[in-house]
């Protein structure tokens, strides 16, 4: 049992009718909340099918360079990615496309993709249905649709894998969530309110094509596993050190940085080696070392060596000596405190938890690994991550902070009230500044203080009315 904090703790059991309980015990008041919460979510992500006919929703330099590991492949059978820089209609400008065509090449004589594969390895699903359906089209002279990997057949259900994943990984937050408080209710305010006052709301629904929303569910899929492991539960408990190596792994392909959070399994297995031995070791290795060795086998191939900091090959420095902890927490450029500043009643609570096990749970490793990973970004030369809704960065940090809010909710009755109306209104902040940051009414990348967030709604609704009458949506 991983939760040990001396209080009652919540059996297993399935996840959908448990789910149902908990929401029908919630009051009418709360599930109001929820709910608008939930439509807030939807038209976040409808957003991006409304402008599919017009504008790619996998845009942006950094989701180009993601999706190109699938895409050329499917397309063209190589990762030779010069044609699909040529091809694309996801990049800001033209003039960033001669600048990326006229890079030098790798030792390999290939285009260099300093980005992971691992959000390329989780759409090759949705690829594959949307590649299928454009084909039957193709063939019962329904369109002329090209199998370019672009056109809006491929977005929409690129698009919708993503958010159900994103979903699913929401899901099992909860199901860990539950587990460290020993509340499903708990569990379920703490998570939906927390990832509506946090940066992810917009890499789930908006920004898909990035690999945030991946990070956090493949985290949370390492935790999830490791739960079970420590509990020792099913006829095979090594099953569960495979599904975590195989989230470690993910996460790892996914964004270089989260393997950080290697330090969660490893304090894990430790504390259980007894019991866990080598059996469990092996499991955890079976799930994450075919993933990994997928990315190394990638680097080989693009770069000519099997290991190697793509970053660091592209001229981007990490400054180890030099961190920037203050700024990566509250400055006005994407400070993660500044722009979401509720995820510190996360951070206190889940100090809290971890202090009341004594050092002795799952909890502990994940606050060592939450402060890895603020060293790891305040020590990157662009610690506030470029164009970024907030501190983008700390994705799988959320749900360690999410642990922290739920236990927060559970051992404080009296503050929930107050915890109620202050992540209600911090929702509504959250996702109006999404809005905001979304349309550009905000700079993307310069520091934005909360007066000019609050000052720029106008702005918001002007470029919502050009936008409505590009896509011909509306006519004043």
């Amino acid at each position: 049992m991983d939760n040990l904090s001396g209080e009652q703790t919540v059996p297993p059991g399935r996840w959908w009718p448990e789910l149902v309980a908990t929401w029908r015990g919630l009051t009418s008041a709360r599930r109001r909340g929820l709910l608008a919460i939930w439509g807030a979510t939807l038209v976040a992500f409808g957003s991006q099918f409304a402008e599919m006919p017009w504008r790619s929703a996998l845009r942006g330099s950094d989701s180009s360079f993601y999706y190109f590991w699938l895409r050329s492949l499917m397309v063209d059978g190589d990762w030779d990615f010069r044609n699909d820089i040529k091809e694309c209609d996801t990049l800001p400008t033209e003039a960033f496309r001669e600048e990326m065509l006229q890079q030098p090449l790798t030792p390999a004589g290939r285009q260099p993709n300093k980005y992971g594969i691992g959000w390329a390895v989780l759409t090759v699903p949705a690829y594959l249905a949307a590649d299928g359906v454009v084909a039957a089209g193709r063939g019962l002279g329904v369109w002329t649709l090209a199998r370019d990997g672009y056109n809006p057949i491929y977005q929409i259900f690129i698009y919708s894998w993503h958010f159900l994943l994103a979903l699913g990984g929401l899901v099992l937050a909860w199901r860990v969530v539950s587990r460290w408080c020993g509340d499903r209710e708990a569990a379920l305010l703490g998570v939906v309110l927390l990832w509506a006052a946090s940066p992810l709301p917009y890499y789930q629904t908006i920004k898909l094509s990035l690999s945030h929303s991946a990070g956090f569910s493949a985290v949370v899929l390492m935790c999830w596993g490791l739960v079970h492991a420590a509990e020792g539960r099913g006829r095979w408990p090594a099953g569960f050190w495979w599904v975590a190596g195989t989230g470690f792994g993910l996460a790892v392909i996914l964004r270089f940085q989260l393997a950080v959070f290697g330090v969660v399994p490893a304090w894990v297995w430790l504390r259980g080696w007894r019991v866990a031995g080598a059996r469990a070791a092996g499991a955890f290795a079976l799930g994450a070392l075919p993933l990994v060795g997928l990315q190394l086998f990638a680097w080989h191939v693009v770069y000519g060596s099997w290991l190697l900091s793509p970053y660091e090959a592209a001229g981007e420095k990490f400054y180890w000596l030099d961190p920037q902890i203050l700024n990566v927490l509250f400055s006005a450029r994407h400070g993660l405190f500044y722009w979401h500043p509720l995820l510190l009643a996360g951070a206190a609570g889940l100090g809290w938890l971890a202090w009341r096990q004594r050092g002795r749970g799952l909890l502990a490793a994940g606050v060592v690994a939450v402060v890895a990973t603020l060293y790891v970004n305040a020590s990157w030369w662009c610690w506030w991550f470029a164009s970024s809704f907030g501190s983008r960065a700390f994705e799988a940090a959320c749900l360690f902070f999410m642990g922290g809010l739920a236990w927060v909710w559970r051992a404080r009755p009296a503050w929930r009230p107050g915890l109620w109306a202050v992540f209600l209104a911090g929702a509504a902040w959250n996702f109006y500044i999404m809005a905001l940051f979304y349309t550009t009414a905000i700079p993307r990348d310069p520091p934005v203080t909360w007066w000019e967030m609050l000052t720029s709604g106008s702005q918001c609704w002007e470029v919502l009315a050009r936008w409505l009458q590009t896509a011909g949506l509306w006519h004043p």
